[in-house]
């Protein structure tokens, strides 16, 4: 006992062992040089609502039941003791609490704002006003709907699935969703009763701006503009103004698009958040690029500089990383290149140095985007983005070079240790495979793809693969010694083990072979997922589910 007091009156600690908690004495001194670490702990555990006690510095069965208690629940040692790892648990978890605390808070203010945001527009104080506290109605039956599916009755179903959903934030999420279903095929007044079903005032903000954004997304972009007005948030309208300057862009109407874009640009550099509105003007510089290029990218170059000199250190290299991958895209890697020098040397590198080796792929500068692919240190990018390169190279008409480069994406593939970004690269390299094959005419290249995607572990892409590789197949009349792909991609959707994850791999193989104008894929991909989404018993996801499937079938009329 008199060499503990010895030791505290040195100021060194009794307990000099190395924790194992969350915090080193190495790098946290302070908490291992306590005049009284019993007064400490009386005082961390006081805080946390575990000690009623005095904090007297006097260790009594009080506090050691208190410390035993909280051992058990952190799932260490129970011994009831002081130590050094329980003291720099305690100030972790402290910490840990506060932030969590602050969080909340933040989220409370940033509830409160947008809440007064929409009670200042009579427009929008209604979504406030007029909740509406339906529940769902389990004898209703919906089976009419699958039996004969329309955009109309799948929303429908999809409404009343989403009256199960009781916990807040998951209801909201699936009411989002069918929002947008609703807006997609011109339900719009639909749309807005269900923006009032949503409990998050932010929510709303943001059910407003998807509204907004699938019209400029469907191309209707004079009811875009007009829903602007109902937007109180001026980054959101913002965002919507990106939306209609890219459906500008895809209509080739260089005007209308060269005069949304100094909009942005003008609104955004007066926002609040610097960072925020930096970010915002590097979208519009970006899109300018297809119209005026130099000017984008002497628009760009300078924000890169702006974010370097004037955005907060948490932000600084996530714009100017944003800021160098758009002067990539917009077709000046060499330029991103230059702007990535100023940047750390880590893998927050990467997107530039990818969005430069696709920008000199899309040159055919094969060895300019060689060396830069050569800089990216990580095996699953690199994996992917000479997969990428193998493709370019064959359509350019260097096929021995293809294959043998994306035969060096094979091999680095399969030495990465993550299993989805492991699979995730043998599905590119599996796609890259197809399209030789297409090009080619010739089914060895198909034979190989079916070979890899045999070895994916993951089952949703490998089912997506095989449903890719089946109509490629198809089209080109090319065949995989004798299999029957078909049948074969068909069973591996139905061993995708999540129905949810099932349901969404054929939706999204029903919209790719809309926009292939493959009707009868689609829709055999279409009832396949709908007679799995029948079988959903989860609100959550049968709301869902039923949302993405409704807009699908508005797109068969």
């Amino acid at each position: 006992m008199i060499l503990i007091f010895l030791l505290i009156g040195m100021g060194l600690p009794a307990f000099a062992a190395k924790p194992d908690g969350l915090a080193d004495p190495q790098t946290r001194p302070e908490l291992y040089r306590l005049k009284n670490p019993v007064a400490r702990v009386q005082e961390l555990l006081k805080a946390q609502g575990r000690y009623e006690g005095a904090i007297d510095g006097f260790m009594g069965s009080d506090l050691e039941r208190a410390i035993r208690l909280y051992q058990k629940e952190q799932g260490l040692p129970q011994t009831g003791k002081i130590s050094g790892e329980l003291i720099a648990h305690l100030e972790n978890v402290g910490r840990i609490r506060a932030l969590i605390t602050r969080l909340e808070d933040v989220r409370r203010q940033r509830r409160e704002k947008a809440r007064q945001a929409l009670l200042s527009d009579p427009r929008t104080r209604k979504l406030l006003e007029q909740k509406d506290h339906k529940t769902a109605d389990p004898t209703r039956d919906m089976s009419h709907c699958f039996a004969q599916p329309t955009s109309g009755c799948l929303l429908k179903a999809a409404v009343e699935a989403s009256k199960a959903v009781y916990e807040d934030d998951m209801r909201d999420w699936a009411l989002g969703e069918i929002l947008a279903a609703q807006v997609a095929v011109g339900q719009e007044e639909d749309a807005l009763k269900t923006a009032a079903r949503i409990k998050d005032s932010r929510l709303i903000i943001a059910a407003l701006t998807n509204i907004a954004k699938t019209h400029a997304r469907e191309g209707k972009i004079e009811e875009a503009l007009s829903s602007l007005d109902l937007i109180p948030v001026i980054e959101r309208r913002l965002s919507v103004l990106l939306e209609i300057a890219k459906a500008y862009r895809t209509e080739n109407r260089k005007r209308d698009l060269k005069r949304i874009v100094e909009n942005i640009l003008a609104t955004a550099a007066g926002l609040e958040s610097f960072e925020e509105g930096l970010s915002l003007q590097i979208e519009a510089a970006e899109l300018l690029g297809d119209v005026e290029s130099k000017r984008a990218l002497k628009l760009l170059d300078a924000m890169s500089e702006r974010a370097r000199t004037k955005a907060l250190n948490g932000s600084k290299v996530t714009l100017m990383r944003q800021a160098a991958g758009a002067i990539a895209k917009i077709g000046y890697p060499e330029w991103a290149l230059k702007v990535l020098e100023k940047m750390p040397d880590d893998e927050t590198r990467i997107p530039v140095l990818m969005a430069a080796a696709r920008a000199f792929l899309k040159a055919q500068r094969f060895n300019a985007a060689r060396q830069t692919i050569e800089r990216i240190s990580a095996k699953r990018y690199r994996s992917v983005i000479l997969a990428d390169m193998a493709g370019h190279m064959w359509r350019a008409g260097e096929h021995q070079d293809a294959l043998n480069v994306l035969e060096k994406a094979f091999v680095i593939a399969k030495g990465v240790k993550l299993p989805f970004a492991r699979n995730f690269s043998l599905s590119n390299i599996a796609q890259t495979l197809m399209k030789i094959a297409e090009n080619s005419q010739d089914s060895v290249h198909a034979v190989r793809a079916y070979a890899i995607l045999q070895d994916i572990s993951d089952d949703r892409l490998k089912a997506r693969g095989l449903w890719d590789l089946a109509h490629a197949t198809n089209r080109n009349h090319l065949s995989v010694a004798g299999t029957d792909l078909d049948a074969v991609a068909q069973m591996a959707v139905g061993a995708i083990k999540s129905k949810f994850s099932r349901v969404w791999v054929l939706g999204d193989l029903v919209e790719y072979y809309q926009t292939e104008n493959e009707p009868e894929r689609a829709k055999h991909a279409f009832e396949l997922g709908l007679a799995t989404v029948e079988e959903l018993k989860n609100p959550w996801a049968r709301s869902r589910a039923l949302a993405k499937f409704a807009a699908l079938a508005y797109r068969f009329d």
